[in-house]
C-alpha cells in the first residue's frame, strides 16, 4: 500500500502540464546579475572587483557566516558593478554584476556526460568539496548542504530521504531531472549516505511521476548501491515538506521546533542530490538549475523546462520564452500554494529558483471574506495539527503569548487553511504576519 503523511493535507487539481516538455538550455543573457543572499544565513561577501575577469565556476563571494554559501560567477566575463539592486520582492541586496564574454570555465570543471559512479570514501574532502562548489538545498529553503549533511555530535542519521515529491501543482523540473538525470541523482544519494555514515536511502516519489518512478528505480538497478530504494508515495499536498515526508516515509514524527535529524532523518530534494554528484564528481559549482515556465495562461506548447543559469534576469527568460501572455493576472516564483509573486521581472534567477508560472485572473482572483462558519476545514487540512481559527482569531487581536502557547511557529505557511476556508478567510496572511511578530519575539529573548 503507498504511503503519505498521517496528519491534514488537501488534493488540488496537480496541473502538470508541462511534464512532458524535455529540460531546454537557456542561451546566455547579454549580463548577468549574481545575488549575494541565494542561500539560507548570512549573505555571502565579494571577493572580485569591478574590471575584474572572470571564468565560469570561478568563486566571486566568500561564506558571510556559519550557516553560509561560496557564490560562483554562471558565466565568463567582466565584473561590471557591485552594488544593491532589488530582488523578486522588491527588496535591495548586493549583486555581482558581470557582462557575458564567451563561455570560458575556470580549469578542472569536468562538463563532459561521462558518468562517474565511484563514491570517494573520504568523509571530509566530500564534505569540503560540497562546500566549496556553493551547494545548497533546491527544494525551497536553501539552506547550506554541508551544514545539513553534519548533524550535530550525538546526532545519528538513520534513513537520507529524497524528496521527490514536487507536491506544489504546475511545476515539472523535478520530474524532469528523475527522467533525464536519473543515474546522475542515484550517484549523488549514494555520496550522501557515505557521508551520513551508509545509512539506508529512499527516494520518495509521488504516484502522478509514472516516468520518473520507472527511471529512478532503473537507475537504482542499474548502479547497484547498497541501502538505496525508491518509495511510490499517494499524492497529497504538502508531501514534499520535510516534517511531512519524514512521517510518510519513516512513519516517525518531529517534535515541535524540533529538527529532522531529531527524528534520526535527513530530507534532501533531488535536485540537490545531482548538484552534490557534479560537485563532488565533476568538480561543478553549483551555477545552473532547472526551473518551470508554466501557467494556466499558457497554451500547451508554450510551456518549457529549462536549465538556467544563476543571475539571469527573469525578464529576460520570459522574452525567450515567447513573452507574458496577454491573459496573465499574476506572475509567481515557486508553485500556486506557497509562492511569491513577483514584483520585479527585472530581478535574476537565485540558486533556488524552481518556476515562472504565469496565472489568470479566474485562477487567482480571492472570493470576498465572510464570517467564519467554525466548520473546521482548517483544522482538518492542517499538516502540523494546528487550529488556523483559532491562531486566525489571536492573531487579530494581537495575542502573542497565546499564539506562541498555541504552537502558531510550527506553521510551514502551505496554504492548506486558505484553499479549505468556505468562508474565503484569508488565514494564511494573517498567520504569517502574526508568526513573523512571534518569531522575533522568540529571537530577542535572552539565551539561558
Amino acid at each position: 500500500m503507498k504511503k503519505t503523511f498521517r496528519i491534514g493535507g488537501v488534493h488540488p487539481d496537480d496541473n502538470k502540464i508541462s511534464r512532458n516538455c524535455e529540460i531546454e538550455v537557456l542561451p546566455l543573457p547579454q549580463t548577468v546579475y549574481i545575488s549575494m543572499a541565494q542561500h539560507l544565513g548570512a549573505p555571502a561577501k565579494p571577493i572580485v572587483a569591478v574590471g575584474d575577469k572572470v571564468k565560469a565556476g570561478q568563486p566571486i563571494a566568500e561564506p558571510g557566516g556559519f550557516i553560509s554559501a561560496w557564490v560562483h560567477s554562471s558565466v565568463s566575463g567582466t565584473v561590471k558593478s557591485i552594488a544593491p539592486r532589488k530582488d523578486i520582492s522588491g527588496n535591495y541586496m548586493t549583486h555581482i554584476e558581470i557582462a557575458v564574454e564567451g563561455d570560458e570555465w575556470a580549469e578542472g570543471i569536468d562538463l563532459s556526460d561521462t558518468l562517474v559512479t565511484d563514491i570517494p570514501s573520504d568523509r571530509a574532502a566530500v564534505l569540503a568539496k560540497i562546500q566549496a562548489c556553493g551547494v545548497v538545498g533546491l527544494g525551497g529553503a536553501t539552506f547550506p548542504t554541508h551544514v545539513k549533511l553534519n548533524p550535530a555530535p550525538g546526532s545519528v542519521a538513520e534513513c537520507l530521504i529524497l524528496n521527490g515529491a514536487e507536491c506544489e501543482p504546475f511545476l515539472t523540473s523535478d520530474n524532469r531531472i528523475m527522467i533525464e538525470r536519473s543515474r546522475e541523482i542515484v550517484v549523488g544519494a549514494a555520496i550522501m549516505k557515505m557521508v551520513l555514515g551508509n545509512c539506508p536511502a529512499v527516494i520518495a516519489i509521488e504516484e502522478n511521476k509514472p516516468e520518473a518512478i520507472k527511471a529512478m528505480s532503473e537507475a537504482v538497478s542499474e548502479l547497484g548501491y547498497s541501502g538505496i530504494e525508491v518509495m511510490t508515495l499517494k499524492k497529497k499536498y504538502p508531501q514534499g515538506g520535510e516534517k511531512q515526508l519524514i512521517n510518510a516515509v519513516m512513519r516517525r514524527e518531529v517534535k515541535s521546533g524540533g529538527l529532522p535529524i531529531s527524528a534520526g532523518a535527513v530530507v534532501q530534494n533531488v535536485a540537490t542530490s545531482l548538484a552534490v554528484y557534479e560537485a563532488v564528481q565533476k568538480n561543478k559549482p553549483l551555477v545552473t538549475n532547472t526551473m518551470t515556465i508554466t501557467g494556466d495562461c499558457l497554451d500547451p506548447e508554450a510551456q518549457h523546462n529549462y536549465l538556467f543559469r544563476i543571475g539571469m534576469p527573469l525578464s529576460y527568460i520570459a522574452q525567450y520564452a515567447g513573452g507574458v501572455p496577454e491573459k496573465c493576472a499574476k506572475i509567481v516564483s515557486g508553485g500556486p500554494m506557497m509562492g511569491k509573486a513577483i514584483s520585479n521581472m527585472d530581478a535574476c534567477t537565485v540558486k533556488g529558483s524552481s518556476s515562472l508560472l504565469y496565472l489568470s485572473s479566474a485562477f487567482t482572483k480571492r472570493g470576498e471574506a465572510s464570517y467564519c462558519i467554525r466548520c473546521g476545514k482548517c483544522a482538518d487540512a492542517c499538516p502540523m495539527g494546528l487550529e488556523p481559527f483559532l491562531l486566525n482569531k489571536l492573531a487579530k487581536h494581537g495575542r502573542m503569548d497565546e499564539l506562541e502557547a498555541n504552537a502558531i511557529q510550527d506553521c510551514i505557511s502551505c496554504g492548506c487553511c486558505q484553499y479549505t476556508c468556505p468562508a474565503n478567510i484569508p488565514l494564511l496572511d494573517t498567520i504569517n504576519i502574526a508568526k513573523g511578530d512571534v518569531m522575533r519575539i522568540i529571537k530577542s529573548r535572552p539565551k539561558n
